[in-house]
């Protein structure tokens, strides 16, 4: 005799379970690798995006520069031409800018100071890589034009840094286990004309 039957066995039932907790399992990985996919997306595209706007204020300021006051690889002091207007009379004097990097706890932040005020923040990371310049000091040669040499911020020549003309810059930065570097190169217009033709003047 052959009966009905109105449920299921143990077996199926566990093995309707096992598929379940199988297939769920899988979406939940798949669900959560691309959330953090999107998360670290965001994240890089933010950093990147602010490390840039501030890297375009630094190098603003360099190529205003009139020359090199200090510089090591995690700071620079340079003397700085202010923006002039055309209806200004006269000349305005160039402005002190100091850029430091600071470490406190398992914070680094990269200081803008003007004309000695108190610094401010440029930009705020948990590590950011304290080689920042590098400096390139201009000779002019007859025969081959100018040459570029490196800097040397240990001996920190006068008359070498009084002719730093070109400055490499890379910053590199972790943020929320995301790593970036930005690089670029400015040309300190000022110093460089200077060399390339003594006797003018310069604003």
């Amino acid at each position: 005799m052959i009966r009905n039957r109105l449920a299921f066995t143990l077996v199926e039932l566990l093995l309707a379970m096992s598929l379940t907790i199988l297939v769920g399992g899988v979406m939940y990985l798949l669900q959560s690798q691309g959330l953090s996919t999107v998360a670290k997306g965001t994240t890089r595209l933010t950093l990147q995006s602010e490390l840039r706007q501030k890297m375009e204020r630094l190098v603003t300021d360099l190529r205003c520069a009139k020359e090199v006051l200090e510089i090591s690889s995690d700071s620079i002091k340079i003397s700085r031409f202010p923006n002039y207007q055309e209806e200004e009379d006269e000349t305005p004097a160039p402005i002190i800018v100091t850029y430091q990097l600071e470490k406190s706890g398992n914070r680094c932040t990269l200081l803008r100071a003007e004309r000695g005020e108190d610094p401010r923040e440029l930009m705020s990371a948990e590590h950011i890589e304290s080689s920042i310049f590098y400096p390139f000091y201009e000779e002019i040669t007859p025969d081959a034009g100018p040459i570029f040499y490196p800097f040397n911020m240990v001996e920190n020549d006068s008359g070498q840094r009084s002719r730093i003309t070109f400055i490499r810059i890379r910053i590199k930065v972790r943020q929320s286990r995301e790593f970036l570097t930005l690089a670029t190169s400015v040309t300190l217009r000022a110093p460089h004309s200077r060399l390339l033709q003594p006797s003018w003047h310069f604003r």
